[in-house]
C-alpha cells in the first residue's frame, strides 16, 4: 500500500507541518500496517485560500500512485469549500481516496453544491 500525507500551515501559531505528519503517520500505520509506504507533501506558510501551492500541486500530479491521501482536516487542503470539493474530486478521479476526520462535511457540501448548481436564477 502507498499513502500520501498532505500538511499545510499558514502561520507559525498553527500545528506544525511536522506534527501533522507524525499524527497522520500513526493513523496510516494503524489502518494499513507498518509496511505502508508513506510520502509527505507539505506547504509551510502558504494560505489555504490559494490552491497554487507547490506541495499541493505536486501531490495532485502524483495522486494516482496512492491508495489514500491523508490530511488532518480538509481546511489543510483548502479554506474554500468549493476548492476543497474540487480537490477531493480531483483526487478521487485519480483513484485516490481522501481521509480526514471532517470528510463527511465535504460530502454534504458537495451534495449541496450539486443541488445549488441545478437551480436557475
Amino acid at each position: 500500500m502507498r499513502a500520501a500525507i498532505y500538511a499545510r500551515v499558514g502561520n507559525p501559531a498553527q500545528l506544525a507541518v511536522q506534527n501533522q505528519a507524525e499524527v497522520l503517520t500513526g493513523q496510516i500505520r494503524g489502518m494499513w500496517g507498518d509496511s505502508t509506504e508513506i510520502d509527505i507533501y507539505a506547504d509551510n506558510g502558504i494560505s489555504g485560500l490559494q490552491t497554487d501551492r507547490p506541495g499541493l500541486q505536486k501531490l495532485l500530479q502524483e495522486a494516482g500512485t496512492y491508495q489514500g491521501v491523508f490530511v488532518c482536516n480538509l481546511n489543510r487542503l483548502s479554506r474554500s469549500v468549493p476548492d476543497a470539493i474540487s480537490l477531493v474530486r480531483q483526487l478521487k478521479d485519480s483513484g485516490t481516496e481522501v481521509y480526514a476526520p471532517d470528510r463527511n462535511m465535504v460530502e454534504i457540501a458537495e451534495e449541496i453544491m450539486e443541488i445549488v448548481s441545478g437551480i436557475s436564477t
